[in-house]
């Protein structure tokens, strides 16, 4: 397997060189995550600006966001069998200079159109780079230093959602937004180059799996119709036909994918990882975790610049304490996981982030900065401790050979997870503002407009700015309400097996080996009938190779060892939890929801 030589060449490593080759290959794919993910968020902000250059709706100026997900959302699925057909560097490697190339187009772009057409192909290369090196790293790590390993590749996840609208607002507001393109060009070039001459790895397998077409005529449609119905509802509304037809759409083929892809033998993403409850645990973690990361990236910055006033640069970095919080805890967070297992690690996280939501619920207009700084800053720290812990663990229990068709259905996971975020948040928020500042500034206020810069008597600027306030504190208490579903499912999680335990389960694979080989050369057809020999000779066979790959690989086969199935004990106290927190959730929730009271304005000074 292609997957499993580059391991094989991650472990010899150490031995050869000062440097590890697996900090190296990190460092790798931090370059291609950072340029990614970047590119994600850093656009927003000139979103404004592209509208007046190209003279086009705000609209059809959203098709620039929307066409990079679409892309990103469309080749994802691919990924798994991109990586077993041509090998990781290969296409890692190709990702880099065509994201590299596309950018170039969109520094170039002379119209709408050709900026969306540009983005497109941008995003078809972006969502293979994320994906792709997941699996690198999940291939050249054990399981025991996981934790870590994904501690590195977390750390431009939660930083460039932050740095990018601060450095995006600087290069639009003071020179051109071509910029915050020709910005990927030299990253991208040094990205190239560095997994050109440092990254290992084979060129794949020439005669490997063929390619389900079947699945992927099915899947791809599937999810690009879900990422692209969960766009609209901040346009059209949740029961728009252009919201509910891609949706219901996408929901039916996403369906007709799960049942068509139960039947192969080699599916385009393998649906039969979710039968392992820790990586259905993990997955289910990461998607709510994932709604509450891009939800106060929404949230917050709307606030700062329509309820305090503050600008683009200034309000990113109020938010920048969030991604600093994140990378302070994220190397400790792995840490702690790779040593206690994320089961004793991500509840930590997750209370931290739920009562930092909850102090988020108390904003108001008045709320000094350096505490809005350390709202997002305890919420970073809880993200820091949760999500990319759990997200390490999901491959804790998997064999070698599914881990990267599970990095596709993890990246497919945090794609719809950061399209229903938006959207929810977006939805919530301009439902709550309308309920508790009805009429026209209501309305101006839940579409983007700044109450802060509206020239108002004080005391009526001062009602209208709390009552704004309030619809983003019920927003808030729906993303807290969310963070307790996460609980109970850290229960679910695995730790990774002790080296002892792999390599005794190996000797025993070993032991049967020998005695059915035994037995196989005792029996002739005298003694049974050929069959009965040629059945334990098979086994003895299979035992043998078994125990030999897993006493080579060590740790890292440790997803070929058969783990402990979970206690009833344990069973009952997820389900209590589990029962629990949607309850807590609902309460939650419905507090956010309460009916507004809308005080009446002050009358105007004589």
């Amino acid at each position: 397997m292609a997957l499993q030589v580059e391991r094989a060449a991650a472990v010899e490593a150490p031995a050869r060189g000062r440097v590890d080759y697996r900090w190296i290959a990190a460092s790798v794919v931090v370059v291609g995550a950072l340029m990614s993910i970047l590119n994600q968020t850093v656009i927003n902000v000139a979103l404004p600006t592209l509208e007046t250059d190209f003279g086009v709706s705000l609209v059809n100026i959203q098709w620039v966001v929307t066409g990079y997900a679409l892309g990103l959302a469309a080749v994802i699925p691919l990924t798994g069998w991109l990586a077993d057909r041509y090998g990781t560097k290969r296409v890692f490697l190709v990702s880099q200079v065509l994201f590299t190339l596309a950018s170039m187009l969109c520094a170039l772009a002379w119209n709408n159109p050709s900026l969306i057409m540009f983005r497109v192909v941008q995003g078809l290369a972006g969502g293979l780079i994320m994906p792709i090196g997941m699996t690198i790293l999940m291939t050249v790590s054990k399981p025991e230093e996981r934790g870590r390993f994904m501690a590195v590749l977390g750390l431009p996840m939660l930083v460039a959602p932050v740095l990018g609208p601060l450095l995006g607002g600087w290069l639009v507001q003071y020179v051109s937004w071509r910029l915050i393109f020709v910005l990927n060009v030299p990253i991208g070039v040094v990205g190239a180059l560095m997994t050109a001459a440092l990254l290992r790895g084979s060129g794949g397998q020439a005669g490997g799996q063929r390619l389900d077409v079947g699945g992927l005529l099915i899947g791809i449609p599937g999810v690009v119709a879900i990422v692209y119905g969960l766009t609209q509802p901040s346009t059209y509304g949740w029961g728009s036909a252009q919201t509910v037809l891609p949706l219901a759409g996408g929901a039916v083929l996403l369906v007709v994918f799960c049942l068509f892809e139960l039947r192969q033998r080699n599916p385009l993403i393998e649906i039969r990882v979710f039968q392992d409850a820790a990586f259905t645990a993990a997955m289910t973690l990461n998607f709510f975790i994932g709604v509450a990361l891009f939800g106060s990236v929404v949230l917050v910055p709307l606030f700062l610049q329509q309820v305090q006033g503050y600008g683009a640069l200034e309000s990113g970095a109020i938010l920048a304490a969030q991604g600093i919080a994140a990378a302070v805890a994220m190397p400790i967070g792995g840490a702690l996981t790779d040593r206690f297992g994320a089961r004793q690690v991500v509840p930590f996280g997750l209370v931290v982030l739920t009562l930092c939501s909850v102090w988020m619920a108390t904003l108001a207009p008045d709320t000094a900065r350096w505490e809005v700084a350390l709202m997002v800053a305890g919420r970073g720290l809880g993200i820091g401790l949760s999500m990319m812990p759990s997200m390490s663990s999901a491959y804790v229990t998997l064999a070698p050979r599914l881990i990267a068709r599970a990095t596709s259905v993890s990246n497919t996971v945090s794609r719809v997870a950061s399209a229903l975020a938006v959207a929810i948040v977006a939805t919530i928020l301009a439902s709550r503002i309308s309920a508790h500042l009805p009429g026209t500034f209501g309305a101006a206020a839940a579409t983007g407009g700044g109450v802060a810069a509206v020239q108002l008597p004080p005391a009526v600027k001062s009602v209208l700015l709390a009552q704004v306030a309030k619809g983003f504190d019920d927003t808030f208490w729906v993303t807290a309400g969310l963070s307790l579903i996460c609980f109970p499912m850290a229960l679910l999680l695995r730790r990774s097996l002790r080296p002892e335990t792999v390599r005794a389960y190996a000797l025993r694979q070993l032991a049967e080996g020998v005695i059915l080989g035994a037995a196989a050369t005792r029996l002739d057809g005298r003694v049974g009938p050929e069959a009965n020999r040629e059945l334990l000779a098979g086994g003895a066979r299979s035992r043998l190779q078994r125990g030999f790959a897993i006493l080579r690989a060590g740790t890292s086969a440790s997803g070929l060892v058969p783990q402990a199935p979970i206690s009833r004990v344990l069973w009952v106290v997820f389900a209590v939890l589990l029962v629990a927190s949607l309850v807590g959730s609902v309460l939650v929730v419905l507090h956010g929801a309460q009916p507004a009271a809308v005080p009446p304005l002050p009358p105007r000074p004589a």
